[in-house]
């Protein structure tokens, strides 16, 4: 038996189409009387003659009734009904059970238990038949009548409200993606934090290898590379950082006057090393005489250092990376090429995006062109990339805003090494004089590395793995200064320093806030909670070995009011 197929349903499912009755008798003389019979009523009438035929049909299209012999080969109708029901679409069809014999009463009550509405028996009376059927087909077209003019409806509401629901998805849409960046901006803020603390150790822990020196030259090769790559690591933090910043506008940039042409040399100079390591040749063609700016020196030495980092990574051993700078106007023009790898067209625009790399395995996490693209922003200018393709090297060039009166104030432009946070020892941390030093941190590795680090500098230190017992050390032991983690659990360490300002007044200890976020209103909250000095976790010694001369600097300025 063929069957064609349905036509498209309506929103519930159910076919918009004529009613249809399904005839499943295994006689096709019987199918045949019952087309006739049920002709006048103007319903379709598909004729099955098997049960598994008919489940066919019932997969095909929907039906008013189904017209089901009980006494058929293969399936009966029982089980050909009992399988009918077993289906979602055709669970709720009514069922009248065709039959030539008298059925007990068990039968009939099974077969009512299956979903019957009615017992006719064979032969059939015309007549009844249709008077029957239909019921079940007057209802249907009704059924379907209803949805038809639910669909009219809907559509005519559909068309009344399409602006408004637009209107109304993009604004979820919108308010969808701010909460999808601010909760990706907290998640990179909290990702730096947590990296921060097991750095900590780890740059600490490699100073005092280098204090304790090294037998033989393997050792002191190993050091040497696991410095690098804690401090490249560091990096990848911090711009992990500066991203979550700039994306809420968290990023302070302090502008001072600042000859641009010393900022790009500093920068050069820091990546001389990498470029001597990869055999790379590094041309300069840098402008002589100021060319004076008003910027955030660290953050355009970051963008310049970027840049520069970004030719060597992807520059082969031996090539060659050139940088400019020069003036055009009222503009400072600053350019980074090599002949490296290049960039693809299609990459072109979307190279200063956040994570994107022209390479799939590139080091680092991509954010080092998406930090330069919005620190050159910030500072009013622009930047772009230019590249004939892959295997032709790349050329970005940064244009930046000089101030109109080259002589409004002087430039005072970091040196390298403090501009670029260089680790290392201070040499003066030998040289300060002994301090009483108490240690509140909550993690233990960090504690112990930084504890041996101060013993090696011949200060006394005494711990505290809590706030609470942070308080109570400072008061019994009156150190001359307390490093404070910020975020410890419970008593956290501003409540310590509060209330080690309130208990103990002018006898307070110096005072060193030390937490993983490096965020201006951590550091201004730190300040406000009676700390003196705020330091980003991991901390050099070079920034530690600060910290402690701050204390000796705020003495001597003690001694000499006094006296």
């Amino acid at each position: 038996m063929a069957i064609s197929p349905s036509p498209p349903p309506g929103e519930n499912g159910v076919s918009l189409e004529t009613p249809g009755i399904l005839a499943i008798d295994d006689s096709v003389s019987n199918l045949e009387a019952l087309e006739v019979a049920l002709g006048e009523l103007g319903a379709r009438v598909v004729k099955a003659a098997s049960g598994r035929a008919g489940l066919r049909a019932l997969l095909q299209q929907d039906f008013a009734v189904i017209l089901l012999d009980v006494s058929m080969p293969g399936l009966d109708g029982f089980e050909t009904a009992r399988l009918i029901r077993s289906r979602s679409r055709s669970r709720h069809v009514p069922i009248i059970f065709l039959t030539a014999f008298e059925r007990s009463d068990r039968e009939v009550l099974e077969a009512y238990s299956l979903g019957a509405v009615d017992f006719l028996f064979k032969p059939l009376v015309p007549e009844v038949l249709r008077a029957k059927v239909s019921v079940f087909v007057e209802l249907q077209q009704r059924t379907l009548e209803v949805i038809r003019q639910g669909e009219q409806l809907r559509k005519l509401e559909r068309g009344q409200q399409e602006s408004r629901l637009a209107a109304e998805r993009r604004r979820w849409e919108n308010e969808r993606l701010r909460e999808e960046n601010q909760r990706k901006d907290e998640f990179l803020a909290m990702l730096a934090h947590e990296l921060r603390n097991p750095l900590s150790p780890m740059v600490t822990g490699i100073e005092i290898l280098k204090l304790v020196g090294f037998s033989d030259d393997r050792q002191a090769r190993v050091c040497a590379s696991m410095e690098r790559q804690v401090h490249h690591l560091t990096r990848l933090v911090d711009d992990l950082l500066d991203i979550s910043r700039i994306s809420r506008g968290k990023i302070e940039i302090r502008k001072q006057p600042s000859d641009l042409t010393v900022v790009v040399r500093h920068a050069v100079d820091g990546i001389r090393e990498a470029v001597t390591q990869r055999r790379q040749e590094l041309v300069e063609d840098i402008a002589e005489g100021p060319l004076m700016m008003r910027g955030d020196q660290s953050r355009i030495l970051q963008l310049v250092s970027n840049l520069l980092t970004n030719a060597n990574r992807y520059s082969s051993h031996g090539g060659r990376i050139e940088v400019s700078v020069r003036r055009e106007g009222e503009r400072a023009i600053i350019v980074v090429s090599d002949n490296g790898q290049g960039i693809r067209p299609e990459m072109q625009e979307r190279i200063f995006d956040m994570f994107v790399q022209e390479r799939e395995d590139g080091k680092g996490l991509g954010l080092g062109l998406t930090l330069v693209k919005r620190l050159v922003e910030l500072h009013d200018g622009h930047v772009e990339v230019a590249s004939p393709g892959i295997g032709e090297g790349s050329t970005f060039t940064v244009s930046l805003p000089l101030m109109k009166d080259a002589r409004a104030g002087e430039a005072e432009t970091a040196s390298p090494s403090a501009a670029a946070g260089s680790g290392g020892e201070s040499a003066t941390a030998r040289s300060l004089r002994p301090l009483v030093i108490a240690l509140i941190e909550d993690e233990d590795d960090v504690r112990e590395s930084t504890r041996l680090l101060l013993e090696s500098w011949n200060h006394e230190v005494h711990e505290a793995a809590n706030g609470a017992d942070g308080i109570r050390l400072v008061q019994e032991r009156r150190p001359d200064v307390a490093l404070v983690d910020i975020g410890m659990p419970g008593i956290g360490g501003f409540t310590v320093a509060r209330r080690v300002r309130e208990v103990m007044g002018a006898d307070a200890p110096y005072l060193v806030a030390v937490t993983g976020y490096g965020r201006a209103r951590d550091e201004q909250r730190a300040i406000r909670a009676g700390f003196d000095s705020h330091v980003v976790k991991p901390a050099s010694a070079e920034r530690l070995a600060k910290a402690l001369m701050e204390v000796e600097h705020g003495r001597s300025q003690s001694s000499s009011e006094g006296g």
